[in-house]
C-alpha cells in the first residue's frame, strides 16, 4: 500500500479526527480530497474550502454531502458544471430559494433533481410539470 492509498483509507474513516481531515483537504491527490468531501465528519469550514476546489469531482462530492450547509450549496448552485448543480438540486439541505433558481436551469438533469428534492415547493412542481423537455 502506498501513501496515497493509506491517506485515502484514513480520509474515508468515520473515526478520523477532524484535524486530519482538515490537513487532507489540501492534499495533492484529488481522490483524497474527494474522500474528505464525502466524509460526514468533515467540518463546515473544510467543506467551504473544498467547495472552491479546482477539481470538479471534489466540488461534486461537497455538493452531494448531506451535511453540506445551505450557504455552501448556494455557492455550488452556480457552478459551471451542470452535474454539480444537479447534485445541489438533489441535496436535502438545499433551500427552497436555491431550488427555485435551479428549477429554471438550462440543463434538464438539474430540473429533474429539483423535482426529487424533499424541500421542493408545490409551486415549483406545478411549473416543472409543464416543462417541455421530454426528460
Amino acid at each position: 500500500m502506498n501513501i496515497s492509498e493509506f491517506k485515502l483509507l484514513l480520509a474515508e474513516s468515520e473515526f478520523i479526527p477532524k484535524e486530519i481531515l482538515k490537513l487532507f483537504a489540501n492534499d495533492k491527490d484529488w481522490e483524497v480530497r474527494v474522500a474528505v468531501a464525502v466524509n460526514p465528519n468533515t467540518s463546515k469550514k473544510v467543506l467551504e474550502i473544498l467547495a472552491k476546489d479546482e477539481d470538479s469531482y471534489v466540488r461534486a462530492s461537497v455538493a452531494g454531502n448531506p451535511k453540506t450547509p445551505k450557504n455552501i450549496l448556494d455557492i455550488l448552485s452556480k457552478d459551471k458544471k451542470f452535474w454539480i448543480r444537479a447534485l445541489v438540486a438533489k441535496n436535502s439541505n438545499t433551500s427552497k430559494e436555491i431550488l427555485e433558481l435551479l428549477s429554471k436551469d438550462i440543463e434538464h438533469y438539474v430540473r429533474k433533481y429539483v423535482i426529487q428534492n424533499p424541500n421542493v415547493s408545490k409551486e415549483i412542481l406545478k411549473v416543472l410539470a409543464k416543462d417541455k423537455d421530454y426528460y
